[in-house]
């Protein structure tokens, strides 16, 4: 769900009742004028006032959010960015400014900028409803995206099933499960056999710890993994003096590792009295002392990032200044390690700037965080005892990751009961709905919100799309023309028009309508719509544009087949699906 959809009317007042009565006569009635036909969704009218008014005044923050809102609503996101940067910056207390950029930036498909600013929107108001409620909208998009992509190879739910088995809360039998999955899936996965091999030593499987950390030596063998395996075997074979020395280096490497390490370690693989080390001296006689040990730095040369990454040392990673933009693969290594010390919320941002050299790890460690940042949120919203939007987000999760539109409507109807006729919980109840096949009460459902915001784009597109799966072409037509006026030049509209047309025997529109969409690069990765529009020139005795167009179906089904069987040849980094 965007950021818009939140929006309620007094926020218009809000944005120009601080300025108002310090504007001269002429920009006080350009904005309120400009508020108003926003209000009425006329953006065709509201945005030449709205940019007459930043003419007059560049910097002022009503008028640059007016504007900005005016153009993201009429389908011009790109324009919107640069008054609603200036009204985010002009006004902090607008936190609604930051909302509607990071709905713009992620129109744009620029991620770590929306991110960033659905992040800077909860950080000016921690504990309101609706940057909440706005950021969990985001993670939960962009958990589904990722995940899709990560699920369509192989490597890609290998890498799900790694980042799985790190969680804190699993046994270590059910983690060298996962991590067994795992092995088989994608055996040249990076540090996969250390991270088994850990799983097996802690459940006394020391044949086959020995074996894992022999693969780990050969593939992986400055991992900080395998350093925490090689101690536990040392310690299973009696080896208490390079156990010792491995252990402080795993401190020296990370605190945050040295300590997970220190809470998981069996009591079997503590020596007697008579080692008087340090770190075995803690762990017979009080753990939570073991953090206090002091470890001489061992003196070494300047080790660049990508060796710092390599051996683990996260809380070095995090301490050195963030790279420049363009520095991907530097991004990719700052964000795995704010992720694996916990801390998502600078973990995300640097992802997104990192998923491309990330690949999949990355990806799946992204789509982690964003999981980790909705569940977090909703416990939040409930200690602010905002239980409507509780249960939205229960629904958003349900009916997003955990595919159960059976459940999510039920929460979305316990979030009814608490804030009747509200649009947007109709809305996502009609989705439910829908995602069930229940059309009829998908539609009503659905028809009911439109009545309460006849605007609101999303639930056009979800009547729309009913419309199509009924077949009832007219009423798509209207719809989409409605939607048309409000977007036009959102693509996706002319697809859909295209298909209908096509389906209602007016082949020269659908050709029309559907040729410049995909001249233009719409997505369309199984060719199907390259199909239909062979189909359309046949139809119109093209024959040549017909075989050509055939031709190019074929080679994307055929790619996309094979996207498919191979592994590296799927990009997490890109979508999947059109918008």
């Amino acid at each position: 769900m965007s950021a818009r959809s939140f929006l309620q009317s007094w926020l218009w007042c809000v944005a120009f009742a601080c300025a108002a009565q310090q504007q001269p006569a002429y920009l006080d009635r350009l904005l309120n004028e400009g508020a108003a036909l926003n209000q009425q969704a006329d953006y065709a009218r509201s945005v030449p006032l709205l940019r007459e008014a930043t003419t007059l005044a560049p910097q002022n923050a009503t008028a640059n959010y007016l504007l900005g809102v005016a153009l993201l609503q009429c389908g011009h996101p790109a324009e919107a960015v640069v008054p609603l940067r200036v009204a985010a910056r002009v006004n902090p207390v607008n936190e609604a400014a930051e909302g509607y950029l990071g709905d713009a930036e992620m129109e744009l498909k620029e991620f770590p900028l929306a991110a960033e600013a659905f992040l800077t929107a909860v950080s000016r108001a921690p504990d309101s409803e609706q940057t909440l409620v706005w950021w969990t909208d985001f993670s939960l998009e962009r958990f589904r995206k990722l995940e899709f992509s990560l699920r369509a190879t192989i490597r890609g739910r290998a890498a799900m099933l790694v980042v799985a088995a790190d969680a804190d809360q699993l046994d270590w039998k059910k983690k060298e499960e996962l991590l067994q999955q795992a092995a088989v899936l994608d055996p040249s996965f990076n540090e996969i056999r250390g991270k088994l091999g850990i799983a097996q030593a802690l459940l006394a499987e020391e044949a086959d710890a020995e074996a894992s950390l022999k693969s780990a030596q050969q593939t992986a063998s400055d991992a900080i993994s395998t350093l925490e395996l090689g101690a536990l075997v040392d310690t299973a074979q009696g080896r208490w003096s390079e156990a010792n020395q491995k252990l402080l280096e795993l401190d020296r490497r990370s605190q945050n590792e040295f300590n997970r390490m220190v809470a998981a370690w069996p009591q079997k693989l503590i020596p007697g009295p008579e080692r008087k080390d340090p770190v075995w001296q803690c762990l017979r006689e009080s753990r939570a002392k073991c953090p206090l040990i002091q470890v001489e730095p061992v003196r070494q040369e300047t080790a660049s990032a990508e060796r710092v990454f390599a051996e683990g040392r996260w809380e070095q990673l995090i301490a050195e200044p963030a790279p420049p933009v363009n520095d991907a693969a530097r991004w990719f290594w700052r964000g795995v390690a704010f992720a694996r010390l916990g801390d998502c919320i600078h973990a995300i941002p640097a992802l997104e700037h990192g998923l491309k050299p990330g690949g999949e790890p990355g990806a799946a460690e992204l789509a982690n965080c964003y999981e980790h940042e909705a569940v977090r949120n909703a416990d939040h919203l409930q200690a602010l005892g905002k239980e409507a939007s509780v249960h939205l987000i229960r629904g958003d999760i349900l009916l997003s990751i955990r595919l159960d539109p059976s459940k999510a409507a039920d929460e979305y109807g316990q979030a009814l009961r608490l804030k009747p006729n509200d649009p947007q919980l109709l809305e996502k109840l009609a989705e439910a709905y829908f995602s069930q096949a229940e059309i009829e009460k998908a539609q009503q459902t659905a028809q009911q919100a439109l009545a309460l915001n006849p605007n609101r784009k999303q639930l056009l597109r979800l009547l729309i799309q009913v419309a199509l799966s009924e077949r009832d072409y007219p009423t798509a037509h209207s719809l989409l023309g409605r939607l048309a006026a409000i977007e036009p030049d959102d693509a996706w509209i002319g697809v859909q028009q295209a298909t209908a047309y096509a389906q209602t025997g007016h082949p020269e529109e659908a050709v029309q309508t559907l040729q410049p969409a995909l001249d233009a690069g719409y997505p369309d990765e199984k060719g199907s719509l390259h199909a239909l529009l062979a189909a359309q020139f046949r139809k119109l005795g093209r024959i040549d544009d017909a075989r050509r167009t055939t031709a190019e179906a074929i080679r994307l089904a055929d790619a996309f087949a094979r996207q498919n069987e191979n592994p590296a040849a799927n990009d997490p980094t890109t979508e999947t699906q059109p918008h």
